[in-house]
């Protein structure tokens, strides 16, 4: 078997239908590989935007995501949208082309190390020989789902393609993040955790982002329901739990998170549930009273003092079983959700970025899936956004990379062809990306853009301000975005006040193709509502 012809067919076998990139020469051979065996090339405008596009499909499908790239400048490219799959926490094979093993070393075109380049931003990264080829495809997967998932990087010599490969044996998982059959630990027996966790009056549980994509949602809810206590949550489990259960605080680090504070600081234990400090240190947030903190896998926590437990989720609310209900916490937990609705609601004024989110918000239906842009909206969005059971909020919190929305919100509507997919991003970022239209275009994609308009980088405003600087570098456009009734192709309406905002969502999900709203909102309540750190 030549060495196309077993990765085309391992990566059919684990599940792969897509495999997002921008081809080169040696890379020929690999797509009609993978074309014959059923595996969809889609080109990208830009190889970072391919990286994002594998990562949220991995996400929503639960099956590895595959992207490409050539040398030198195209691994570089695509290098940047790694490592978001790698702090975000998204199982991801990247490919690249590299030279031939004659040429290494040398001095030539667009010749670098990619084994240097990804070993920062991968969990591994391998060079495939004829010999090895079956072997590394099925290490490579197990170490992409294995706790934390991430990336790995595969090279693929440009003289690979062709030559016969080694079909070596070997079970590969498919499911994205799987729980590990064998624990690292098992559940403590540490007596003054229990101790801890029997005697607490004011217990305070943080869920975080590897509790959501465990699953562990619907276990906290039973847990709740037998013992009442708050919960606030990282910004990419907010989805864990409903905003309504009376349980629930808010979300940590987002906007008008100040609000927690009294209750935080009223805490006598506070519960990690599944916590990845790679969205919100425990450090930037927890008072000085103990920390227990319950995980899938070992983690690199610096917390003085703090119970780590390593089990899968089931071991983490046996232990919680000794917990009794703290009534006052969970009125401080009311209280705080209705001071964070409270600011929220007197900011929804003018045509701020809260009314317009506000608007989306009740308009869209409530399966839709919503992608989020890094920017100040975000710390709105974290906050006020309702996630319904069967909708999504797909965003970026460990790698935080601006341009993040758009590339994510073409794999959603890809792998999701009959759902509203709805991208929020900020002139800033949309522009990053742009380009990523043409490929919603290209394969019939329906998408509606909202670029929340506002002619600068807000946040890196604000925080020039914190500084008593005044705003420098900042100015991205004066006057509209588009200058017209439609960018690549694609329809855009430019809207500045709520009746317009609602009547362009409401002909955008009438459309047939995608839509641009540019939503030119007024940024200042976001100095009012974003928390300086």
């Amino acid at each position: 078997m030549k060495a196309e012809e077993l990765l085309a067919q391992r990566f059919r076998d684990h599940g792969i239908r897509w495999f997002f990139g921008i081809p080169g020469g040696p890379s020929i051979p690999y797509m009609e590989a993978f074309r014959k065996a059923g595996i969809e090339f889609i080109l990208t405008s830009h190889e970072a935007s391919a990286a994002v596009m594998a990562d949220v499909t991995a996400r929503l499908t639960g099956i590895t995501g595959l992207c490409h790239a050539t040398f030198g400048p195209g691994a570089v490219n695509l290098a940047s949208g790694v490592g978001g799959a790698l702090l975000d926490r998204s199982p991801v094979l990247a490919l690249t082309t590299e030279m031939p093993d004659s040429w290494l070393g040398r001095t030539a075109q667009m010749n670098i190390d990619h084994q240097e380049l990804f070993r920062p931003v991968t969990k591994a990264t391998f060079r495939l020989t004829g010999d090895d080829t079956g072997e590394i495809i099925n290490r490579s997967l197990v170490i992409a789902n294995e706790e934390y998932p991430g990336p790995v990087h595969l090279g693929l010599p440009s003289d690979l393609a062709g030559t016969e490969a080694v079909n070596s044996r070997g079970t590969v998982r498919a499911a994205a993040g799987p729980l590990p059959e064998e624990p690292e630990s098992k559940p403590y027996s540490d007596e003054r955790a229990r101790v801890l966790i029997a005697s607490a009056r004011r217990p305070l549980i943080a869920a975080g982002l590897t509790a959501a994509r465990a699953g562990a949602g619907p276990e906290l809810l039973r847990f709740l329901e037998q013992c009442s206590v708050p919960v606030v949550v990282t910004p990419m489990a907010k989805d864990i739990i409903p905003s309504s259960h009376p349980c629930y605080a808010g979300v940590l680090f987002h906007a008008l998170s100040d609000r927690l504070n009294r209750m935080i600081s009223e805490a006598d234990l506070i519960i990690g549930l599944g916590y990845d400090p790679v969205e919100y240190n425990y450090e930037s947030w927890v008072p000085d009273v103990p920390l227990v903190h319950f995980d899938l896998r070992h983690t690199d926590l610096q917390v003085k003092g703090s119970i780590r437990s390593v089990s899968p989720v089931a071991g983490w609310f046996e232990s919680l079983s000794l917990m009794r209900s703290s009534p006052a916490m969970v009125d401080r937990a009311a209280e705080a959700r209705l001071e964070i609705n409270a600011g929220l609601k007197a900011a929804n004024k003018g045509f701020s970025p809260v009314t317009a989110l506000a608007i989306l918000r009740e308009t869209i239906p409530g399966n839709s899936i919503v992608t989020a842009d890094v920017g100040s909206h975000l710390h709105l969005l974290g906050q006020m956004w309702e996630v319904p059971a069967a909708g999504k909020l797909i965003m970026t919190n460990g790698w935080s990379s601006m341009g993040f929305g758009l590339p994510a919100a073409v794999a959603a509507a890809l792998n999701n062809m009959d759902t509203t997919v709805v991208c929020i991003t900020g002139d800033g970022g949309f522009l990053m990306h742009a380009g990523e239209i043409m490929t919603a275009r290209r394969y019939g994609l329906k998408i509606i853009v909202v670029v929340l308009s506002d002619g600068e980088l807000n946040l890196i405003r604000l925080k020039q301000s914190w500084k008593n600087l005044e705003p420098y570098g900042t100015d991205v456009i004066t006057g509209p975005l588009f200058g017209s009734q439609s960018f690549l192709g694609v329809e855009v309406i430019r809207v500045s006040e709520s009746g317009q905002m609602r009547l362009a969502v409401s002909q955008a999900l009438q459309s047939m193709g995608s839509t641009i709203i540019e939503a030119v909102v007024d940024p200042a309540v976001y100095g009012d509502l974003i928390v300086k750190p």
